[in-house]
């Protein structure tokens, strides 16, 4: 029997979804579906010792991504979805809406929430006061300087730290991420010195950025990234915080000439499922996706620090010069001046949702303290050996190597 999960609306519901897509620009699928509804069950007579699955129902998945069709970020989802997919024997099958086709990035989580999407990737900076304490990868000066440290720091936060799992709850959550790290880039102009920044319009991502820009010396200019490319070649902005990643994905590396290989700070991100539809898959289908949530944030670390090496090697192809600061530069980048003034951010943000902010502050501290050394940018990368994306060997060699 095939059961599709999907949205089944009411006619005026469509008309409106409808509506409020051409308004955002977006486009969805014609077909309507009931996302997460429930079914009869599919389940077959039990055989005992029969390696073959009793359970038979296939379920149909939407899933929105604001990357696009060709990044790297839609590819990691697409790939770990279907070894999610493969574990139940394809039973699950995903609708793949990337570039923000179904639903924008400032529009994905609610989407989700709601039920006319599945699933999403997405971020915290781009979901600013929505995962509050999980934003604590966003705030720069904490020592988190790869994705690989950021993906086991928030997974432990949402293991171990309730206030964590509350702030989740609505949703089923497939995993938790650290994106790449975000390096300085700029148009036209070196930064060599702490003066340098003075008089610049640096392009920056959530409010934990900001903060650290501002505080630098240079303008804050806001925005999606969307929006970065135009900005930087019309010089409305003399420079940008993005991930790898990122700069990759929107071509970003052909507005800039020089990139600061200076880790501003990480990013957490995650994916995703409405809760209802987590709840009505069976129980093999739901093992399926239990299972692989650590493989798929350990997943992400690994693809998100490559694309330092695939980022870098695009841009030293088009001339843009990768360098590092200089100790002068690096001091003032890292001053026990700016280091405090951040924590102090990240504690009063956490008091502003009425959380014990110091409490708070020194147990994320306490799980970064785990991994930042194992998982340093000394440890993770190394020059003569680059790694990438495609080296990733697949869920049975995770599993050999975390026991």
């Amino acid at each position: 029997m095939k059961r599709k999960i999907s949205m089944i609306l009411a006619i005026a519901m469509v008309l409106c979804l409808c509506l409020s897509l051409a308004a955002c620009g977006s486009s969805s699928s014609s077909s309507s579906s009931d996302t997460g509804s429930s079914s009869s069950s599919g389940d077959s007579a039990s055989t005992g010792d029969t390696t073959e699955s009793e359970y038979t129902d296939t379920y149909t998945l939407i899933f929105t991504n604001h990357d696009s069709s060709t990044s790297v970020g839609e590819l990691y989802c697409e790939t770990v979805l279907q070894e999610i997919s493969d574990a139940c024997g394809g039973r699950i099958e995903f609708q793949y809406n990337p570039g923000g086709s179904l639903f924008g990035g400032g529009e994905a989580v609610e989407a989700v929430r709601s039920g006319l999407a599945d699933l999403c990737w997405n971020a915290t900076s781009i979901t600013v006061g929505v995962f509050p304490i999980s934003e604590f990868l966003n705030v720069p000066l904490q020592g988190i300087a790869t994705a690989q440290a950021g993906s086991k720091i928030l997974m432990e936060m949402y293991e171990t730290m309730p206030e964590v799992q509350e702030e989740w709850d609505e949703f089923y959550v497939v995993e938790l991420q650290g994106n790449c790290e975000a390096p300085f880039s700029f148009a036209s102009k070196k930064v060599e010195t702490a003066s340098d920044f003075s008089g610049l319009s640096i392009r920056t991502a959530g409010t934990a950025q900001s903060a650290y820009v501002s505080a630098l010396g240079a303008s804050v200019s806001s925005m999606g990234t969307s929006e970065v490319y135009e900005a930087m070649s019309k010089g409305v902005v003399q420079g940008m915080t993005n991930d790898w990643h990122n700069i990759d994905c929107f071509s970003l590396y052909e507005t800039v000439q020089y990139c600061m290989d200076y880790a501003v700070n990480t990013t957490s991100c995650f994916i995703i499922m409405n809760k209802d539809t987590y709840n009505n898959l069976d129980p093999e289908a739901q093992a399926a996706f239990d299972s692989h949530q650590n493989y798929a944030s350990d997943m992400a670390g690994f693809y998100w620090d490559s694309m330092r090496f695939v980022t870098g090697d695009k841009m030293e192809e088009l001339g843009v010069e990768i360098y590092t600061p200089s100790d002068e530069l690096y001091a003032y980048l890292t001053s026990d001046e700016l280091t405090e003034q951040m924590t102090n951010w990240f504690i009063d943000y956490m008091d502003g949702f009425g959380y014990d902010g110091q409490a708070i502050y020194d147990t994320c501290s306490e799980i970064a303290a785990k991994y930042i050394d194992e998982y340093s940018p000394e440890n993770v990368y190394d020059a003569d050996n680059p790694f990438y994306y495609t080296e990733w060997e697949g869920y049975d060699a995770w599993v050999a190597a975390n026991g």
